[in-house]
């Protein structure tokens, strides 16, 4: 009697684990889920595949969708509230069903811009709301160096500096100045943002230079980012 009683409460506890579990996938397939996507308008390169970050200044366009059981959920006639660092920016008095947002971000490089958005009322769920995260970063400056280790022949080698993340539409708003052994680079090319540097033939092996490129905003000379390598003749 002793054993069937131990074996029965086993599989209540088993019964008892298994619809706990079976009840949360549930409720996590039929919670409204957030689609939240966000788009900086910082400069970078058009090769470039990977996501463009924001620095501060630059305008950010947030958008959203909120999916409930598979499909768009209409909140044409839903209050939707939007908030920045906590600070109540957009709300039912600016229209309902607003799914959009473009903002000026506020922070500096290594923090984060946050922001919620809270569907009040939804249905019978009440409150549902989406916290995200945008990192702020710096501009940047990335040499195109094409030698391997950086090492360099005597002769001409060629380099090419590229921007990203500035709060220009193009490079027309940007400076570039070359730099070699902490000597401004002369005799440029009509490309700018290439060089052309030529090591003399009576150069010793061994030889490194220091080679930096700096990159300035026009509008705003404190947006600016600098890039060194070293290279060294062989």
């Amino acid at each position: 009697m002793r054993d069937y009683t131990s074996k029965f409460k086993i599989l209540v506890f088993l019964f008892s684990i298994f619809y706990f579990i079976f009840y949360i996938f549930v409720n996590a397939q039929t919670s409204p889920q957030f689609f939240v996507s966000w788009q900086a308008q910082s400069y970078a390169s058009s090769w470039y595949q990977g996501k463009i970050l924001a620095i501060n200044g630059t305008p950010v366009e947030i958008s959203f969708e909120l999916i409930d059981n598979g499909k768009i959920a209409d909140l044409s006639k839903t209050k939707v509230r939007w908030y920045v660092n906590d600070d109540l920016v957009l709300n039912e008095n600016n229209g309902l069903g607003i799914k959009n947002l473009k903002i000026t971000v506020p922070d500096y490089t290594g923090q984060q811009t946050e922001i919620r958005i809270a569907v009040v009322d939804y249905l019978k769920t009440g409150l549902v709301d989406k916290l995200i995260k945008i990192p702020v970063v710096g501009p940047e400056a990335v040499i195109n160096a094409p030698y391997p280790e950086h090492q360099i022949l005597t002769g001409e080698n060629s380099f090419q500096v590229f921007p990203f993340f500035f709060n220009v539409k193009n490079l027309d708003g940007l400076s570039v100045e070359w730099s070699t052994n902490e000597q401004k680079a002369e005799g440029m090319t009509v490309d700018p943002w290439r060089l052309s540097l030529k090591v003399d033939l009576a150069t010793p092996l061994g030889f490194t230079f220091n080679l930096s490129a700096t990159i300035r905003n026009f509008l705003n000379q404190l947006e600016f980012a600098s890039k060194n390598i070293q290279l060294q003749v062989k």
